[in-house]
């Protein structure tokens, strides 16, 4: 209902271009949602769009400055505690401190009436800028993420100032973005005093670039005796349950019947696992890319934590059957017995056997491939994402100012 009440104050209104600054972090899976906002504002005609990727275009000074901020000063995991260095928020307010180097530099001959910031702590140091300019926040998780799963209470409290800058940033906002209800459910208990409405929106899969033809092709390969092949994609190996997979890869002599394709940078050895290779640098939405998707029979990815994994949406949209963990956000994008098969973290049993049922079964791996393709169109249609988005910035630069204050 909120969300049709913004469209129709949108397409009502004959006023000029929102001017929307977009600030991404860069890393990771944010590269690929930098890619779509790109494009897909470029295409509307209600937003002036402006853009800033952490990651590109760093100077000098940048990298030095990340270097001593972000600088490990206590390993992790030694002694068996994490984060005993404040590693974790100084990573964060890093981010936030270019970004807000970056907006002053733009700000000074771009005038902008609405930024997005994509995740929180790209904001951490523009809590002045949220008060004069309204501001969107996208976030895939809380600090609760790291918090639940900290391995002492001196590990719990080192994240005790992440979580607070969080809660600013997120009172200061006009309106929080969030990938899940899971994540959403997460902030309004943590943050019980926080009005600002929350607008839960999955992450917009890029659907062109995944044929639905694909699911037909994969079932007639079959038939003519294809090796079932099994594709994992996952920057971070170890909690993205990579050494889960190779072990029960081994142990399950799923090397006989199937092969397996990792898709990571991590330095992973696979020297005497049967049927499996590591493929390295590989770019989103590149023919390589697009070939390991079209190519693969089982998507697996049996990961430790998760706030919300694209890869599963993309897994979807490419038709493939998913075998993945019910963690987190994670049962919101895989439908357990549907479109995948869901195991709790570190089952080898389970892992095997789901694994198993698809490698063994051409017919199952189409029916469960062709209900997340269904599932992908639903819930990840980035036209629909755009047109969100596109509302409530526009929205939120209609937004009357605190006298005294402009556009910056």
């Amino acid at each position: 209902m909120a969300a049709e009440r913004l469209e129709t104050r949108a397409s009502s209104s004959r006023d000029r271009r929102a001017r929307a600054l977009f600030v991404n972090a860069g890393i990771l899976g944010m590269q690929t949602f930098s890619k779509y906002i790109r494009e897909a504002m470029a295409l509307d005609p209600y937003i002036d769009a402006r853009h800033i990727n952490l990651t590109e275009q760093m100077t000098p000074s940048e990298r030095l400055v990340r270097r001593v901020l972000c600088a490990r000063v206590w390993p992790d995991g030694f002694m068996g505690a994490r984060n005993l260095d404040f590693a974790r928020f100084r990573q964060e307010y890093h981010a936030g401190l270019q970004a807000a180097r970056r907006i002053r530099r733009l700000i000074r001959t771009e005038p902008i009436d609405v930024v997005h910031f994509h995740r929180q702590a790209t904001a951490y140091a523009s809590l002045g800028l949220m008060r004069r300019v309204p501001s969107v926040i996208s976030i895939d998780a809380t600090q609760d993420l790291v918090i639940d799963h900290a391995a002492s209470k001196l590990e719990r409290w080192t994240y005790t100032p992440n979580a607070a800058l969080d809660g600013d940033i997120f009172r200061a906002a006009f309106a929080i973005i969030s990938t899940s209800t899971w994540a959403a459910e997460r902030l309004r208990r943590r943050y019980p005093d926080c009005e600002t409405p929350i607008h839960v929106m999955s992450s917009p899969v890029r659907l062109r670039y995944f044929d639905e033809r694909w699911i037909a092709e994969r079932f007639t390969r079959t038939a003519a005796g294809w090796k079932p092949r099994v594709l994992f994609v996952g920057g971070d190996f170890v909690r993205k349950g990579g050494e889960e997979l190779l072990a029960v890869w081994k142990s399950a002599e799923l090397g006989r019947v199937a092969t397996l394709d990792l898709v990571t940078d991590w330095p992973v050895n696979v020297s005497g696992l049967e049927g499996v290779r590591v493929v390295r640098d590989v770019a989103s939405y590149s023919s390589e890319w697009s070939e390991l998707w079209r190519t693969a029979d089982v998507f697996v990815m049996p990961t430790r934590t998760e706030a919300f994994g694209n890869v599963y949406l993309e897994a979807a949209a490419a038709g493939l059957p998913i075998v993945a963990t019910n963690v987190d956000a994670v049962p919101e994008q895989v439908s357990h017995q549907k479109s995948g098969i869901l195991v709790a973290p570190r089952d080898a049993q389970a892992l095997a056997d789901a694994l198993r049922a698809f490698i063994a079964s051409p017919e199952l791996r189409r029916a469960y491939g062709m209900a997340g393709r269904a599932s992908a169109l639903r819930m990840s249609d980035p036209e629909e994402y755009r047109r969100k988005l596109r509302n409530l910035l526009r929205a939120a630069a209609r937004t009357p100012r605190p006298a005294g204050t402009a556009a910056a």
